[in-house]
């Protein structure tokens, strides 16, 4: 793996950096840290790269560059994403990485951006060498029927009763989803704040459609586990004790021609900063082989 050399100081203080790289769309919002081999991140929409700042540095220290992107429609990156399919994000990820003059890398992506990855693994199998999935959304309709939309029952409009507090309540609902040990204390509001505030940015327009189509029960025709048999790469497959995705994991092993798969006690650690050191080395292990 080629390496790539960065100021003296990269991997001692590990600066995160902030930046914006070009696509045919737009520009995609990231955040770096570190130098070497790439590894590249996408966040679990409808979060942005900020969930991954306790990692950054880890990552870096281990001897890599890792970027973490705001995928297309989330964060700070271009809105020219309306009804795109999974193939235009994963293209719009592999534009932009190229505009940044990545070296070959593995690509880490949580739910829909496990999708994204795949993607990006079969659209680029030279530069993308491999992936970590972290929550695959492969569950059977009868498994999806069982999750409770996170807007059901509320509503962003406007009612009788005023402005509603539907963007709090669904980020929370959604940070119950991703981790059910979550309790909403006073100690974990300024957590609910960082994420409704990535929420808040995908903007009105989409938190409606996105709520209306929760309404109707409409669900993508995106087949993840079909697309992942046609991967030759090397894909981590990880879940944990917690994940609401468990029931796609072993499919998902079986799916992939060359994969392995990591079981993580608890919730996922990407969700606890303080857990950000073991997550980061189950990655790093990885990405060295």
């Amino acid at each position: 793996m080629r390496e790539r050399s960065g100021v003296p100081h990269d991997r001692a203080v590990m600066p995160l950096r902030f930046g914006f790289a070009d696509t045919l769309s737009g520009q995609l919002h990231f955040r770096a840290c570190g130098a070497g081999p790439d590894i590249v991140l996408l966040p679990w929409a409808p979060a942005s790269s900020r969930m991954y700042d306790a990692l950054l540095p880890h990552l870096a220290r281990a001897g890599f560059r890792a970027i973490a992107f705001d995928l297309a429609g989330t964060g700070r990156s271009h809105r020219k994403c309306r009804n795109w399919t999974v193939q235009q994000y994963a293209n719009d990820v592999l534009e932009a990485c190229g505009s940044l003059h990545t070296v070959p890398y593995t690509v880490i992506g949580g739910r829909f951006g496990a999708s994204v990855a795949v993607e990006m693994l079969l659209a680029s199998p030279a530069q993308v060498t491999g992936a970590v999935l972290d929550g695959v959304l492969g569950l059977a309709p009868e498994e999806l029927r069982k999750i409770t939309p996170l807007t059901a029952g509320l509503s962003p409009k406007f009612g009788s009763d005023g402005a509603s507090s539907f963007p709090f309540d669904v980020t929370v609902r959604m940070l119950k989803d991703w981790d059910p040990g979550f309790e909403l204390t006073q100690e974990t509001l300024p957590v609910v704040y960082d994420f409704m505030r990535d929420y808040l940015e995908l903007g009105y327009d989409t938190i409606a459609a996105g709520a209306e189509a929760d309404a109707k029960g409409t669900k993508p025709a995106y087949d993840v586990l079909a697309r992942l048999g046609e991967v030759s790469q090397r894909v981590l497959v990880m879940t944990s004790d917690t994940d609401n995705l468990a029931a796609a994991y072993n499919r998902a092993l079986e799916r992939a021609r060359n994969s392995r798969g990591h079981k993580f006690a608890g919730n996922h650690p990407v969700l606890t900063p303080a857990r950000a050191a073991e997550y980061a080395q189950v990655v790093v292990s990885f990405a060295r082989r």
